[in-house]
């Protein structure tokens, strides 16, 4: 045993090595070999070491209490990963959440940081499958084939999943030509200008709700290739969408540029199933500690991620 040993297995440990101890003997004195003691089953006589019964009786009283506390201690790990292998899922393209490297398959990032601490918390594996889409995460955690999905909640998902405090926020903006004029997010609403989003984008939501005369036009291509072409060919003056992801997937392409202000910050949380609100609050008390002990903080800094703020505690999810 170590010192890591739970206190109730060293409580055991400490009272069997004390009673198997002959009285007025050394602790050390030649013990009787263990088939001496084993029954028959061919024979109704039992045979035991002196002070056996004394021992069995101390280990049966002590059992209880160490199933209890094992219990409590299976409890979370029960709760949040059901199968013993805490699943999670995200949107891989979206670099603000993680990164995969398609050469080796690793996952890094924020919400890789967060599944495997949840995991070693849990004492339970993890598995992170990067999904095409935010609806094909929602799908993944409502059908139960993830435990927990990465999204950002918006109106179209309410009623789908649970979602849990806002973890993170990540700033949203638009890529324009060089040569355009426009230099603010705040000139984009305007008669006959339109602005190109990718479907079931957080931030296409967003516009939708609150633009006034520009028109977007949308495209399920997240590789940005529809959005360079549409940005070339004069389609649309801007295309919106997370700071990083429109940098990251444009830096080898000439004649666009990143407009320096942001429209807002899309708030990150953790989807559950409806029904799972005990795994919703074991999620919403880890997260309160990530933050106050600095964990999401370092997290989003070691992610090199543009446009990556930790939410403030007192922030609701949507």
């Amino acid at each position: 045993m170590t010192a890591t040993t739970p206190k109730y297995v060293r409580a055991v440990g400490v009272t069997l090595q004390r009673l198997r101890r002959p009285a007025g003997g050394p602790a050390n004195r030649q013990r009787e070999p263990l088939d001496k003691a084993i029954v028959s089953n061919s024979d109704r006589r039992v045979w035991r070491r002196p002070g056996e019964g004394r021992v069995w009786r101390h280990i049966f009283a002590l059992l209880p209490v160490v199933l209890t506390l094992n219990d409590g201690a299976g409890a979370a790990d029960r709760v949040l990963a059901p199968t013993g292998t805490l699943r999670a899922a995200y949107i891989v393209s979206n670099v603000a959440q993680a990164r995969l490297d398609s050469g080796t398959g690793a996952i890094t990032g924020v919400v890789a940081d967060i599944t495997r601490e949840l995991g070693r918390r849990a004492g339970v594996p993890v598995t992170i499958a990067p999904l095409p889409t935010a609806a094909a995460v929602l799908e993944a955690v409502r059908t139960g084939s993830a435990d927990i999905g990465f999204v950002a909640p918006n109106p179209e998902r309410t009623g789908v999943v649970l979602y849990s405090q806002t973890y993170m926020l990540v700033q949203q903006s638009a890529l324009v030509r060089s040569d355009s004029p426009l230099h603010s997010v705040r000139e984009l609403d305007r008669p006959g200008q339109i602005i190109g989003i990718n479907t079931d984008d957080s931030v296409g939501v967003w516009l939708q709700e609150r633009l006034t005369a520009a028109r977007l036009r949308a495209t399920p291509d997240y590789t940005l290739r529809d959005a360079v072409q549409w940005l070339q060919d004069g389609t649309v003056v801007a295309f919106a969408g997370g700071r990083q992801r429109l940098t990251s997937g444009t830096q080898n392409i000439r004649g666009l540029r990143l407009l320096d202000d942001n429209f807002y910050g899309v708030p990150q949380t953790i989807a559950v199933p409806l029904d799972r609100m005990d795994r919703l609050q074991l999620l919403n008390a880890a997260l309160d500690e990530l933050r106050a002990n600095g964990f999401l903080a370092d997290s989003v800094r070691r992610s090199g991620v543009e446009g990556l703020t930790v939410a403030p505690a007192e922030m609701p999810s949507r």
